[in-house]
């Protein structure tokens, strides 16, 4: 049987664009792979970079809708969690010092008692988002190189992160091409408004390291908080959803200014929250106050106070505080 040519040409033509198709699709998914790939060999750069470099940065950070407040931050580095050392200054309202010496970080306000707690980071640096082992993030999180900018007249690659479900904000990296520090760091919502954003105004890696090590050294540190492993105050409840990669991450009691609270910590690497069940009765009922990327709902539940505080949008965690349930 002999065909028209129009068909035979039409069927060529038809044939061509599938197999063109096929091969793009293939080649496609293999760019992304190395493409993937090749963006979390960036943000591992950029976690070690933050840890383990001298640096002295001038940055600020800013909610939607809200004055910028600006910063300086002293970092010196190691490759051992315990002997990193860092100096944070508020550079506006109260001259609050933060200082990180020893594993332990020491808040100074002129506005009430100066107090220590046990960590390894200042977290008013940098968000929980830099210090990964970001293969690790891979089944929860897409990452895409977005290109190179400018920013604090340094050259950067951005890098977006991306959860993989929608009840979590995302992330804009800018990460610098010389150091592989993070000079920006936008927050996203879910119709990628910027929300909160950390920016780096100024970046010396040449300050007086020695003076810094003096000061910190000669500083009077305050006792630690007493903070207990948990006892049964919280194993009276449990959370009957947690969105998807997330798991608790550490559970304690607080003695804060002669409130006992009662505290569980949960985080997917990225984004965090905690549940925090006061021992003073209830008092009020629900309430929810958003400001920037922070959500902080307030409810009660077996006549108690139970606050969840995350860097999480609204109806995620209105989901996780309706589904505390009693034991």
């Amino acid at each position: 049987m002999k065909f028209p040519n129009y068909f035979v040409e039409h069927f060529i033509k038809q044939s061509r664009n599938i197999i063109f198709a096929l091969f793009f699709a293939f080649f496609s998914v293999s760019i992304y792979a190395n493409d993937t790939e090749d963006t979390l060999a960036l943000l591992n750069k950029m976690n070690h970079a933050v840890q383990t470099q001298d640096y002295r940065i001038y940055f600020l950070s800013q909610d939607k809708n809200q004055y910028a407040t600006t910063f300086e931050y002293y970092h010196l580095g190691a490759t051992t969690k315990e002997n990193i050392n860092a100096y944070l200054r508020y550079l506006e309202g109260s001259d609050k010092e933060i200082i990180l010496h020893n594993g332990a970080t020491s808040y100074f306000q002129p506005d009430s008692p100066a107090f220590s707690i046990t960590s390894s980071r200042i977290v008013e640096a940098f968000p929980d988002v830099i210090y990964n082992n970001f293969n690790e993030l891979k089944k929860i999180y897409d990452f895409i190189t977005l290109g190179k900018a400018r920013t604090a007249n340094r050259s950067a690659q951005l890098v977006k992160i991306i959860a993989k479900e929608q009840d979590r904000y995302s992330y804009v990296i800018w990460i610098d091409d010389d150091t592989y520090l993070p000079i920006r760091i936008d927050l996203l919502d879910q119709n990628s408004d910027i929300i909160n954003q950390t920016k780096v105004l100024n970046l010396d890696k040449n300050f007086d390291k020695k003076g810094l090590m003096n000061n910190i050294n000669s500083r009077a540190y305050p006792i630690l908080l007493s903070i207990e492993k948990q006892n049964n105050v919280l194993d009276q409840w449990r959370l009957a959803w947690l969105p998807k990669g997330f798991k608790e991450i550490a559970a304690y009691n607080l003695n804060f200014y002669s409130s006992d609270i009662a505290t569980k910590l949960f985080s997917d690497g990225v984004f965090s929250f905690t549940v925090n069940i006061s021992s003073e009765q209830a008092k009020q009922s629900h309430q929810i106050i958003q400001q920037g990327g922070q959500t902080i709902y307030s409810t009660n539940l077996g006549h108690k106070n139970i606050i969840v505080i995350g860097n999480l949008p609204r109806n995620t965690v209105e989901r996780i505080a309706q589904n505390i349930i009693q034991k």
